[in-house]
Parts: C-alpha cells; sequence; structure tokens
C-alpha cells in the first residue's frame, strides 16, 4: 500500500508541475475608481497635492495552500458529503500563525512538510475508500449519460476534475487520470473494477497539489498587473466569501465569461453573500476583530460577583456572534452601528450584568439596552470582563486593543519584568493605574500618557464583569479622556461619547477596511491597498457602505481580481 502511494504522489506531483502555463480570460478594470487626494490631484487648484493614489495588486503567493478548515469544507463540497470529516483533519498538524498578521489564513505561513503530506495520504485514501465503496456517495458523483465503463470514467474525470482542480482539466490530465483509472484492478483487487478505478482516481484528486493549493498560472501583465482568469477570479471568490471551494452556479458564471467584468464579479459575490455559507465567514472575521478568543480568559471573582456564574463567557461569545449576525445581515448595517447600536441579545446570565428587569431564561432574545449606559459592541460584556483582571476593569488592555484593532496602532510590546498594579489602598482604578504607568520616571510613561490611557479610561464606568458603575472604591467615577483619534485629540467623557467619536472617525472606518482587505486577500495590507482603503473608509464613515457592500467593493477591486506582476516566491 505505501509503495502504491508514493509511486501515484510521484506521479501526481510531476504532472502538476505544468501549472505555470497560461490561461486564457482577463479582467477588465475599466470600472475602477480612482481615490483623489485634496484638492484633486493635479489640474488646476491642485498643483501642488500629491497624485491620487490608484489602486492596483499588492505582491501576493501564486500557490496558496488550503487552510485546514479550506481542506475540511473543500473535501466535503467536493465528495458532496452529509459533514465535513473533522476527525480526519484532526490529524493534520496545526496550522501555523505567522507573526504580526492578524487572521490565520497568511499564505506565507501555509506550507505542507512531510507530516503533514502523510496526513494528506492517509486522509485521501480514507476518503476515497469512504465514497468509492458506498454506492449512494459514489452516485452523487457520477455524471449522467455514459455507456462503457471507460466513457463513465472519464466523464467521471472531467465533471469531478472540474471541481478537484477548480478548473477544466486539460486533455493531457484527463489522461493522465484515466491511467490511475486503468490502474484500479491492480491496486484494488477485490473490487469491482470500475468502483476500484474510481477509487484510485478519487486518491489521486484528493492528494494532488493543484487541489491542495489554490493555484494562480496566469502570467501575462497588462498596463502592471496580471488578470487572473476566470476559474482563478471564482478561486478567490469561492475561498474569501465562503472559505470553501466554487458551487457549480460559480463554475458556470466562470465558464460563461460573467466574471471578466466587474459587473459580474459583484454579481456573484452578491448572491454569495446572501448564502449561509457567508455568515460563518463574517463571523469568523469579527471574532479575530473583536479578539472574541479572549473572552475565554473571562473568570471574575465570584465573592466580589455572585451575581454571575462560569458560564459569563459563553453567554459573551454567544452575544456577540448573535449581535454581529444581525448587524451585518438582519439589518443590513454599517460598521458604525456594531459601534453604536443599542441593540443586543441576551440570556438570564448577561440580563444580571446589564441590570434589566423582567423574565430571562437560558435562551437568549433581543432586547434595546440603556442609552444612557451602553453603545455598541464596545459596551457589551465580552470586550469589557474579557479586558478585566478578576476584581478590576483594566483600562490598559482595553486602551491597547482599540488602538490596535480599531485604529491600527501597533503598541510595542512593554519592557520584561514590568511590575504589577500596587493594591488600591483607598484610591479608585484610574488613580492606581495613573500613578503606576504616567508617573515621573514611570517606564513606557509616553505610551500610556498618548496613547494607551487615553483610550482605557473612558470604560472606567464599567467594573470588571462588564456592569455599570458610578462610584469605585467609594470614589466617583472619571471617565474623561482626551484620546488621540486620526490624529486629533479628540475630548470625551465616557464610553458613550468614545463610541461616537470612533464611528465618527475616518481613521477607524479605514482600519476595519484594511483588516477586511487582509482577511478576504490571506497576506497583510502593502502600500498597494492604501487607495482602496482610503475609498472604502471614506464611503463607510459617511454612512454610505454597509458592510456587506464593504466587502462586494474589497472583492471587486482591481487588488483581488489582479495579481502584482511579480508574485512571491
Amino acid at each position: 500500500m505505501a509503495r502504491r502511494r508514493h509511486w501515484m504522489s510521484s506521479a501526481l506531483l510531476a504532472a502538476s508541475l505544468s501549472f505555470l502555463s497560461a490561461c486564457e480570460g482577463q479582467i477588465s478594470d475599466a470600472a475602477n475608481p480612482r481615490n483623489p487626494g485634496p484638492g484633486g490631484g493635479g489640474g488646476p487648484g491642485g498643483t501642488n497635492n500629491p497624485p491620487p493614489l490608484v489602486e492596483q495588486p499588492a505582491r501576493s503567493v501564486r500557490v496558496a495552500r488550503l487552510t485546514h478548515a479550506q481542506w475540511l469544507s473543500s473535501v466535503k463540497d467536493l465528495l458532496k458529503l452529509d459533514a465535513a470529516p473533522t476527525a480526519l483533519a484532526q490529524t493534520f498538524r496545526a496550522d501555523p500563525a505567522q507573526s504580526g498578521f492578524l487572521f490565520g489564513n497568511d499564505a506565507r505561513a501555509l506550507s505542507v512538510d512531510e507530516a503533514l503530506w502523510g496526513a494528506y495520504q492517509r486522509a485521501a485514501a480514507d476518503l476515497a475508500g469512504q465514497v468509492a465503496t458506498d454506492a449512494t456517495k459514489l452516485g452523487k458523483l457520477l455524471p449522467p449519460g455514459s455507456t462503457t465503463d471507460e466513457a463513465r470514467a472519464k466523464a467521471f474525470v472531467e465533471s469531478f476534475g472540474l471541481r478537484a482542480l477548480r478548473r477544466p482539466l486539460t486533455a493531457d490530465e484527463v489522461e493522465g487520470y484515466l491511467a490511475l483509472y486503468r490502474k484500479g484492478p491492480q491496486a484494488y483487487p477485490t473490487m469491482a473494477a470500475f468502483q476500484g478505478g474510481l477509487r484510485m482516481v478519487l486518491e489521486g484528486f484528493l492528494q494532488s497539489p493543484l487541489f491542495l493549493y489554490r493555484v494562480e498560472r496566469s502570467t501575462q501583465a497588462a498596463d502592471g498587473k496580471v488578470p487572473l482568469d476566470a476559474f482563478e477570479v471564482a478561486s478567490r471568490l469561492s475561498y474569501a466569501l465562503w472559505n470553501s471551494m466554487p458551487d457549480d452556479a460559480l463554475f458556470a458564471a466562470a465558464r460563461e465569461g460573467l466574471l471578466s467584468q466587474r459587473e459580474g464579479v459583484a454579481a456573484e459575490a452578491r448572491r454569495m453573500m446572501a448564502d449561509p455559507r457567508a455568515r460563518g465567514v463574517v463571523d469568523a472575521y469579527h471574532q479575530v476583530v473583536f479578539d472574541v478568543a479572549r473572552y475565554g480568559r473571562i473568570l471574575p471573582n465570584t465573592t466580589r460577583f455572585p451575581n454571575v456564574t462560569a458560564k459569563l463567557a459563553e453567554s459573551a461569545a454567544k452575544e456577540n456572534a448573535l449581535f454581529v449576525e444581525d448587524v451585518v445581515f438582519g439589518r443590513k448595517g454599517r460598521f458604525a452601528d456594531l459601534l453604536t447600536s443599542r441593540d443586543t441579545f441576551v440570556n438570564d446570565e448577561l440580563a444580571r450584568v446589564y441590570g434589566l428587569t423582567g423574565t430571562f431564561t437560558a435562551n437568549f432574545v433581543p432586547v434595546t439596552l440603556d442609552g444612557a449606559q451602553r453603545r455598541g459592541i464596545l459596551t457589551q460584556v465580552g470586550f469589557l470582563a474579557s479586558h478585566a483582571t478578576s476584581l478590576d476593569p483594566d483600562p490598559i488592555h482595553r486602551g491597547v486593543f482599540l488602538s490596535e484593532r480599531l485604529l491600527c496602532q501597533k503598541i510595542g510590546a512593554p519592557p520584561a519584568n514590568i511590575p504589577a498594579l500596587p493594591a488600591p489602598n483607598g484610591r479608585t482604578n484610574r488613580e492606581v493605574v495613573t500613578s503606576h504607568t504616567e508617573g515621573p520616571g514611570t517606564l513606557c510613561a509616553s505610551c500610556h500618557t498618548t496613547l494607551i490611557n487615553p483610550l482605557g479610561f473612558p470604560f472606567e464606568n464599567f467594573d470588571a464583569v462588564g456592569g455599570y458603575r458610578t462610584t469605585d472604591n467609594g470614589h466617583p467615577v472619571d471617565a474623561s479622556a482626551s484620546p488621540g483619534i486620526g490624529g486629533q485629540k479628540v475630548s470625551v467623557n465616557g464610553a458613550l461619547d468614545l463610541a461616537d467619536a470612533l464611528a465618527n472617525a475616518q481613521a477607524v472606518h479605514a482600519c476595519y477596511a484594511r483588516h477586511w482587505v487582509e482577511f478576504l486577500s490571506g497576506r497583510p495590507a502593502a502600500e498597494e491597498d492604501e487607495a482602496l482603503v482610503q475609498r472604502l473608509g471614506k464611503l463607510s464613515q459617511a454612512g454610505q457602505l454597509p458592510i456587506v457592500d464593504l466587502v462586494v467593493e474589497v472583492v471587486t477591486g482591481v487588488g483581488f481580481v489582479n495579481r502584482h506582476p511579480e508574485e512571491l516566491p
């Protein structure tokens, strides 16, 4: 068995090295808008201004391995399984994280070592065996109309191969897989020849580099960029918006030339965003941006907070997911709505923290929170309680979060051996933090005074579980601050003022758009993305770009449907 797999893998790898041949089909960017700078750049009245930024593709990886999540969803859709084979993926070594990149899909970090390659081979053999020995499963994949076994096998290779490699097969590739099919009786002598042959074919496709990687073969540059062919655009769309392979409708759009123009790409993107699979991707994006994984650290002191239970973290994560889905898809909302909406979802656990009256159960129900206390996701339990100690709020980490995630301002790592905050000794939490981080001779005072503390102190009205308070340690809460937002100092008095200031700042909207460019492209934002990021930031800040439309703008942009002429190695 091992010898057969080694022979087949070597043959497949050698056959796959032809992927760099050029493909037909180009994307037009005639509708690409420019991002005018102040004064319109050159021309009358603008001769002293810099030229307008032009939207263009950034350098990217041409051969990007599927993430494990993408592999799971692709296998499920490709084989038309009822459920994803999660047990098989658990044998894969974990996808690595790329230092400095927020998301887990950076193509630069996704390689295949010997251990992962062996796991792919074992998974391919397992799945091929499951399908080929199950008449119902195999029947879902067989195209109708063929007569002889050889003709049926060829039709299968062509139809299944289109979906597995996410493009039509060449004549040589079809013949190569038919050669595998003819080895079936030798490899699986106890099976019927037809089923044994298809088992070989399935195993071959599932461990082909052209399945395991998203390969972009286009090489012909035009106007400083390499237009992707229609099937490459289809793959970019499907893995960006669904985290899986294209469906039949998207393959049809590629085949019929509908993805060669911006309007056709936009139409498919809107169709895909209306599909339930897009909700999982949108949720995954916001879970990272809002650091929902950190909610698992919520462990309040039960003596100080007797009305909360160990389920607070789980409840907070559920609220976040329901809130984001409702804003994005239920209300067709904008990014500003995430920062300012008082409508959310609570169960009995959260209702107690929010001080809501009435009868609540373990089931989540929609509510509108007190507008004098709450506004947007930053005043919800998840953010507040996950950026707190077991006893007190944590303005330092609340401020760092806002700086890095909402303003795209990186905060350097603190020096080693920073002493812990001292005991309050009758002081407020703010007074303790101020004396510890801003006093004379204090390490990192410049960062805390200008970048961190002014963004964290407006949340002092919220305790360690996110409950609202007006006093701290017997003293009135001081939630005033003057944080720097978009290069300007903004005076705020509490979290509600801060939420409004953030929602009105173009820099915050541009940061949100930059995260989307990185997430949907699977790479860090680059200089070439700046025109798109600034354009989307302006539209979003002006209230003209619901989140769904923002996503569509990213995937129809020049940088998404084209490659930079100098790809990364």
